[in-house]
């Protein structure tokens, strides 16, 4: 009973009314019972004694209201004050500032609502350190290949430049303007996934096929690694949105052999089950380590720098996204030096 009662503000505020009150009616009633046995006398007709006891009941009714006003005050001064401090919190935070705490220890309500306003706050500053950082990942991924085509096309200017340095500096550029229309399609694609809440283009379609169209799709980038790809898929008619699950395969498929060594190999298996279809795809490349492991699904994150000219990291972002919007899952399992291997599970939804 006094558990419920210490979580809950509304009473604890009854109780110390209540307790006010019987308090101060209690003093005052005490001092003007002291006051009239003082006062008394025995000689005092009945008008007198009257009239004392009259002025004495006033005194007390004045006591207890002064009393009980200056207790009641007091107590809901202590009440309010915390309420009063996550106000001005608010108004910090509505300022920008996202590291302020509101430090109030309690059970009741107001424990509850500083806990929650404590966890907002955090959540805004982790939301205003990525943003941040978002912005500067952007500027950066941009800035390098622009700065990259504009002094490959100073150089271009040199009337004395020789036909073999022109074909490889406009090849530069053109590499580096792919690389822009890349990012510039991967950020729009992600922008769009993060307001996208269920597939939009729901259809019938043989998920092992496109598997396979995935891999002709990456011939050129496999092959010329010498890789072997050792392909297990069941034959697997899937509903959902075929554009957007190609991009999971397409992102999948080709970290797996961005990140293989010479002459590796590649194993990709699709199984399909009663409730999900089971899609693996699995790698002896160089891994991923620990630390990195936390923080391959962030945007912008590359945990191999070597390889940054090759992707933007948005890669694995997307393929997260579109997972959950399919009300699928995804997990990896990596060992540096080993290899990589994603699990990708799709809900079959019966018609």
């Amino acid at each position: 009973m006094m558990s419920k009662i210490s979580k809950s503000i509304r009473a604890k505020g009854t109780l110390i009314a209540i307790g006010i009150l019987f308090f101060s009616c209690f003093v005052s009633t005490a001092i003007t019972t002291i006051l009239y046995l003082v006062s008394f006398d025995k000689n005092m007709n009945i008008r007198e004694s009257h009239e004392i006891f009259s002025s004495l009941m006033f005194l007390s009714f004045f006591l207890c209201m002064a009393l009980g006003s200056t207790l009641l005050y007091t107590a809901m001064r202590k009440i309010t004050g915390p309420i009063i401090r996550i106000s001005e919190a608010a108004k910090a935070v509505s300022k920008g500032n996202f590291s302020i705490k509101v430090m109030q220890q309690s059970d009741d309500e107001i424990g509850t609502l500083a806990k929650n306003f404590n966890m907002m706050t955090q959540e805004l500053n982790n939301m205003e350190y990525l943003r941040k950082d978002f912005i500067s990942n952007v500027s950066h991924e941009f800035k390098t290949p622009i700065a990259s085509i504009q002094g490959f096309a100073e150089l271009l200017q040199d009337k004395n430049l020789s036909d073999e340095n022109f074909q490889t500096y406009t090849n530069i550029i053109i590499e580096e303007t792919k690389r822009l229309s890349h990012l510039s399609s991967n950020m729009l694609r992600l922008t769009k996934l993060d307001h996208q809440l269920i597939p939009e283009s729901v259809k019938p379609f043989s998920l092992d096929e496109q598997i396979r169209k995935t891999i002709v799709l990456l011939e050129e980038k496999w092959s010329r690694k010498n890789l072997v790809l050792n392909i297990d898929l069941d034959s697997i008619t899937f509903t959902g949105d075929e554009a957007l699950i190609q991009q999971i395969w397409l992102n999948l498929i080709e970290n797996a052999i961005k990140f293989s060594t010479e002459m590796g190999q590649i194993f990709i298996k699709a199984k399909k089950f009663p409730s999900h279809i089971y899609v693996e795809i699995k790698d002896q490349g160089i891994g991923i380590s620990k630390q990195n492991q936390v923080r391959i699904y962030e945007k912008f994150f590359q945990a191999d720098k070597s390889h940054s000219k090759e992707g933007s990291g948005l890669g694995l972002a997307i393929v997260k996204k579109i997972v959950e919007i399919c009300g699928g899952d995804i997990k990896f399992i990596s060992e540096l030096g080993r290899g990589t291997t994603f699990e990708v599970n799709l809900p079959v939804h019966n018609e």
